[in-house]
């Protein structure tokens, strides 16, 4: 991809995924989260209706603003080519939101291997999508619309598996389906949306806030050098780290429901990842330019200096997946909303003003990177924290 797309390309193409990553946090309200936790199946397919509603009525929503603040939004990021590029944020925010619902199905069932098989083929759909659009010189559209026709894949392919499996449980509990059920459980669970979908939605702009303001106070080009550094440091944190930390998710509720510590668990996970990260990341740190520069060509060199700086940042991300689902576990929403609130303000200052002091995009990232290594590893700490202090009182 890198020989069929020039950094200009994958600039643009970084606006449309962090557009997309933003309003997708909160396409569901967060209540996808909460169909993993009920005891009975009937009410977690209520909680699976309600999300999928809430699904349709923000595509919608989306739509519109998009439809009366397109030229705005195209004139604040600098970047006329984003014309064709907003067309397709409702699509795929749409087929990400029913993704989202479907893969916390999966995930309460533990079908981790169907969630598996559709992450292969939106995986190779939008690969051979990109080669094609990149042999016919499309230019930015064509990584775009790719990335937009995965999300559709997967989500379709998902659903036709969870049908195949469950079908049984899903025409029992459909059968019993009532408007005033889904009202009483999106009341019980009116933690996500309150607060677990303003967090990840903060979360979701500290995350990508980068691209946006690279798109203003730098060219196309410094934005496609960070999109396709974070783009490789990424597979490999989403790919296996997003796995542990469904698996993880489902099995610290179950503990919890049975009143079992989750300390030992949580430390477990926690070192086993960091043994796995340790090494390559510590290779990306000393050699990430020479090794961008060997994989992509010499043009990428300057994504291989953005990286060095990412991979830290992203190593943290890592290995604190487990502590991430804890938050939901323990109906800690509100406090990591707050802590993701105050984490905002601390990586926008730094961000803004390194911009302003250096005005030199490899120190604005390396900074960017730091801030965010240390936000993760408060995370880690305070989760730790939390969980030895209710050990504690259990003890007394």
């Amino acid at each position: 991809l890198s020989r069929l797309y020039g950094p200009e390309a994958f600039g643009v193409f970084a606006l449309y995924t962090s557009i997309v990553s933003v309003l997708s946090v909160i396409t569901t309200w967060k209540y996808e989260l909460a169909i993993v936790l009920p005891k009975k199946d009937e009410d977690a397919v209520h909680l699976l209706t309600l999300s999928s509603l809430i699904v349709l009525v923000m595509t919608v929503l989306t739509s519109l603003v998009i439809l009366l603040f397109k030229n705005r939004i195209e004139i604040m990021l600098g970047t006329p080519e984003l014309s064709f590029v907003l067309m397709w944020v409702p699509i795929s925010i749409c087929a990400f939101g029913f993704y989202q619902s479907l893969n916390y199905w999966s995930t309460r069932k533990k079908g981790y291997k169907r969630l598996s098989i559709s992450q292969i083929i939106r995986s190779l759909s939008v690969v051979i999508s990109q080669l094609t659009g990149g042999v016919l010189k499309f230019g930015s559209a064509g990584l775009v619309f790719s990335q937009a026709f995965g999300h559709i894949v997967a989500t379709i392919v998902l659903g036709k598996q969870i049908w195949n499996n469950d079908k049984g449980i899903l025409k029992r509990a459909c059968k019993s389906i009532n408007i005033k059920k889904i009202r009483s459980l999106a009341r019980d669970y009116s933690d996500f949306p309150k607060y677990s979908a303003p967090q990840a939605f903060i979360n979701s702009i500290s995350q990508n806030a980068a691209p946006f303001l690279l798109s203003i106070y730098f060219s196309p080009a410094v934005v496609g050098f960070y999109a396709i550094g974070l783009k490789l440091l990424q597979l490999p944190v989403n790919l296996i780290g997003e796995s542990v930390r469904q698996v993880y998710f489902q099995k610290a509720a179950e503990l919890h429901n049975n009143g079992v510590s989750l300390r030992t668990s949580l430390i477990k996970t926690t070192v086993a990842l960091f043994g796995l990260a340790c090494i390559p990341s510590t290779i990306i740190f000393l050699f990430g330019s020479n090794i961008f520069s060997l994989i992509l060509g010499d043009n990428w060199h300057e994504a291989g200096v953005y990286a060095s700086w990412m991979v830290l940042w992203l190593f943290f991300v890592f290995i604190t997946r487990p502590t991430i689902a804890l938050f939901q576990v323990l109906r800690l929403q509100r406090v990591y909303f707050i802590i993701e609130i105050l984490g905002l303000i601390l990586k926008l200052s730094f961000l803004i003003l390194t911009t302003y002091a250096f005005h030199n995009a490899a120190i604005v990232i390396a900074v960017y990177s730091l801030v965010n290594a240390g936000f993760y590893l408060f995370l880690f700490l305070y989760i730790y924290i939390k969980i030895k202090a209710l050990n504690s009182s259990k003890i007394h």
